[in-house]
């Protein structure tokens, strides 16, 4: 019976002192959570470096610059222009 109720004392001290319960405390569940966002934000931008640096990512058509169209007369209307 005594080794029994030892063994009970020695885990529940060592549970105690385990760092998982500092996750119980305020500050370390912020810190939990603000190093799962860093390491959330830290893929997300491996990923769109990988994208950016990619040989096969879509590209922009490159247009050459159009000559200006010449129109005959005004284009627009407007309501304030019926007289």
């Amino acid at each position: 019976m005594k080794t029994a109720c030892l063994k009970l004392c020695a885990l529940s001290l060592a549970g105690l002192l385990l760092p998982g319960c500092s996750m119980m405390t305020q500050s370390g569940r912020q810190q939990a959570a603000y190093q799962r966002y860093v390491h959330k934000m830290s893929l997300g931008r491996a990923k769109q470096q990988r994208m950016f640096h990619s040989k096969d990512r879509p590209m922009m058509p490159v247009t050459e610059p159009s000559e200006p169209v010449e129109s005959s007369g005004p284009m627009s209307v407007s309501s304030s222009e019926s007289g």
